[in-house]
């Protein structure tokens, strides 16, 4: 298993609970694969530097991940597909 890091960008629009429960999926998917969550950061609502899907503004949030690779190409593929996200991004990080 390695490490790694994911920024997830969701739509700004979305209610708390909302926000909540696409937060939930990311962690269940990484515990049920036998990976770990070692932390989330929220980093709240943030203006975009340009416009992405005609949208100005995103919830960020980041999560230190430890998983199986197979579970990061599934994650990327759900990401890719799941409506309340705008921009996803997972990487290896060298200073984890």
């Amino acid at each position: 298993m390695r490490k790694y890091e994911a920024l997830i960008i969701l739509d700004a629009s979305l209610e708390e609970g909302d926000i909540q429960k696409a937060v939930d999926r990311f962690s269940t998917t990484v515990t049920d694969s036998g990976g770990e969550v070692a932390k989330i950061d929220r980093w709240g609502v943030r203006r975009f530097a340009y416009e992405i899907a005609h949208k100005n503004e995103g919830y960020y949030f980041v999560a230190d991940f430890t998983a199986p690779e197979e579970t990061v190409a599934n994650l990327e593929r759900t990401l890719k597909i799941s409506d309340e996200v705008t921009r996803a991004k997972i990487v290896r990080p060298e200073h984890l």
